[in-house]
């Protein structure tokens, strides 16, 4: 049985195999890991920017957010603990994802 995931890749290298003609599932399993592997590589070459962003128009647009470090208090012991600093990235889906969201 396949994952969720798994299954999200297999549909949409149906879809890329359907809307360009492809004559094997092969090649549109190659053409969305392709894809997905450069959008990944740029991401983290840039995961050290904070406020870099990957806009893809249309689609949405990918954020990387650094939080700083800060301080946070445990409760039952009373002391105080350094929270290390994060690194994220924030997806903003944008034309009919956005629609769909709010609407």
């Amino acid at each position: 049985m396949a994952t969720k995931a798994s299954a999200g890749m297999e549909e949409l290298a149906m879809r890329v195999q359907a809307s360009l003609a492809l004559v094997t599932k092969k090649e549109a399993d190659y053409l969305v890991n392709a894809v997905v592997s450069c959008l990944e590589d740029t991401l983290v070459e840039h995961l050290a920017e904070d406020g870099y962003y990957l806009k893809m128009n249309g689609f949405g647009k990918f954020t990387v957010h650094h939080s700083p470090p800060r301080l946070r208090k445990i409760g039952f012991s009373g002391e105080t603990r350094e929270i290390p600093p994060k690194r994220k990235v924030k997806f903003t889906g944008i034309g009919k994802l956005r629609q769909l969201e709010c609407g």
